[in-house]
């Protein structure tokens, strides 16, 4: 496994050094891979910021995977790694199930694969979005293994625990619980409206986009419910809890980091140099889908910390 872990390591670095290397070179003013008249030319200083910003962020994206296979990385609290992680897996995630089915649609179709259009107003060159999405690809399943066995070693008894345990013990804040998870539901239901519309109503990648963020938003809806009544007592079959627990993970990260991102775009006016389109309503629902991902993070945090100290007489830290 030490070998497996080093392998996986090494090509999640490697797949961040496209993507590394061609906005290093945009931030030092170079024009690889951007045709003359894209609207990424009149950026200005706030896509210089958020283009900064990316670096740093593929940058954390290295040190995850080493902090995941070398031994420092065992001795660093779990919290540490959990919410850099958490992150990674919200941007991450959609990529990795989106991207590959655009590329099968334009393939089938042979038109655009919605990231861009043709001609003179093109945003960026076709073999840009290949290499960069190709590379997120392979990040998000390159740091999810290394993940899913970092955890499996550390937390692993917690994860096969049953979902329902056979002595449930009430929350003593499962009301404060039940609050927040009422709001992060009214919360996601108007993006979740908004997605499902443009999925509809797009063009074939964006369509796929959209639909793959509804998708999420329905799975981090249902996992938390799941896990919020996993201690109720209600009797069923013999689950474990890491499946719940993984969607309900991913789902309220791709809410809350995606609807973050996009607002950011949205607000600063970058995101229509890459062909987002924004008024006040989908603005309103980006920040809707936002604090409905941090909502369903929280509670499921209060379920996961409460799980760690009923089943273990010296708490677990995380």
């Amino acid at each position: 496994m030490k070998r497996a872990r080093t392998v996986l390591a090494t090509l999640t670095v490697a797949a961040c050094l496209p993507y590394l290397t061609l906005k290093v070179v945009w931030l030092s003013g170079g024009r690889t891979g951007i045709p003359r008249g894209s609207l990424l030319l009149d950026g200005g200083a706030t896509l210089w910021v958020l283009n900064a910003l990316t670096v740093a962020m593929d940058c954390t994206v290295v040190l995850l995977a080493l902090a995941l296979t070398r031994p420092w990385g065992r001795r660093l609290p779990g919290g540490l790694l959990a919410l850099p992680l958490w992150c990674a897996g919200g941007l991450l995630g959609p990529i990795a199930v989106a991207f590959p089915l655009q590329a099968l649609h334009s393939a089938l179709t042979g038109g655009a694969d919605g990231h861009g259009g043709t001609g003179p107003q093109e945003v960026l060159a076709g073999w840009v979005w290949t290499l960069v999405y190709t590379g997120f690809t392979v990040q998000a399943l390159g740091l999810g293994t290394l993940f899913a066995l970092y955890v499996r070693e550390r937390w692993g008894a917690l994860l096969r625990s049953p979902l329902r345990p056979d002595r449930p013990r009430p929350h003593p804040a499962d009301r404060t619980s039940r609050h927040a998870f009422t709001a992060a539901v009214l919360l996601a239901v108007p993006a979740t409206v908004v997605h499902a519309r443009d999925a509809v109503g797009g063009d074939g990648g964006n369509r796929i986009t959209d639909a793959t963020f509804a998708l999420y938003a329905v799975v981090a809806v249902a996992a938390v419910g799941v896990l919020l009544r996993s201690g109720s007592g209600a009797r069923g079959a013999r689950a474990r809890l890491w499946p719940t627990l993984t969607a309900a993970w991913i789902g309220s990260a791709v809410l809350a980091c995606w609807g973050g991102w996009l607002l950011v775009g949205a607000l600063s006016g970058a995101g229509r140099h890459v062909g987002q389109r924004a008024d006040g309503v989908v603005e309103l629902s980006y920040a809707c889908q936002t604090l409905a991902g941090l909502a369903l993070a929280a509670v499921m945090a209060r379920v996961l910390r409460h799980r760690t100290r009923v089943s273990s007489p010296s708490p677990v830290r995380v």
